[in-house]
């Protein structure tokens, strides 16, 4: 029982940022277990459910993304061109290795 007061007052003094990041976080990893789970799926029609369903997440988790950057609760540093090309080089490399 005193756990369950404890928590419910730790919950009470989450602020708007700390509740929206958690939102965020969450919406990270049920996309990646969407896409774990397309992968591993072998029915066309679950494949596409999941899909969609993966498809809204990827919204939402971005939605959420831009709320926070709006209100400077999640500041990215642009990319800069070396950054970019390093980047396409690397993954091309991967490509053609795999092939």
């Amino acid at each position: 029982m005193n756990e369950y007061k404890n928590d419910k007052k730790a919950l009470t003094q989450w602020d708007d940022q700390r509740m929206v990041g958690d939102m965020l976080d969450t919406a990270k990893h049920i996309a990646t277990s969407y896409g774990s789970f397309i992968i591993e799926g072998s029915n066309p029609q679950i494949r596409q459910i999941l899909s969609t369903n993966m498809d809204e997440t990827v919204c939402d988790q971005f939605q959420l993304f831009e709320q926070m950057q709006q209100r400077g609760w999640y500041q990215v540093k642009p990319a800069q061109q070396p950054d970019i090309q390093m980047a396409k080089q690397k993954f091309a490399q991967t490509k053609s290795q795999l092939l």
